[in-house]
């Protein structure tokens, strides 16, 4: 079995962070709007704009996680493409 490098465990693991961090972040938005705003009546929001607002935060807060995932996973792959080991070339 070939052996994979240390910075490829090291995109996989991060890739499979970001996608459990954005999962667990969008998993939290059922439920919890409507507790929420049960809670926190508003003078401002209905019940029903109070849960959607509080949809729209969510989204927004997935897609920055899914943003520095993203700029995380560029880092570590430019990281990987200059220590890849030199290949003697065969005469």
């Amino acid at each position: 079995m070939r052996h994979w490098r240390k910075m490829t465990w090291a995109l996989i693991v991060w890739s499979a962070l970001v996608v459990l961090w954005a999962v667990a972040g969008a998993a939290g938005s059922g439920s919890a709007a409507t507790d929420y705003c049960e809670h926190h009546r508003s003078a401002y929001l209905s019940q029903h704009g109070c849960e959607e607002a509080h949809n729209v935060g969510t989204g927004i807060g997935v897609a920055a996680i899914v943003f520095v995932g993203f700029l995380g996973f560029v880092v570590l792959s430019l990281v990987w493409f200059m220590t890849r080991p030199k290949v003697a070339k065969a005469t």
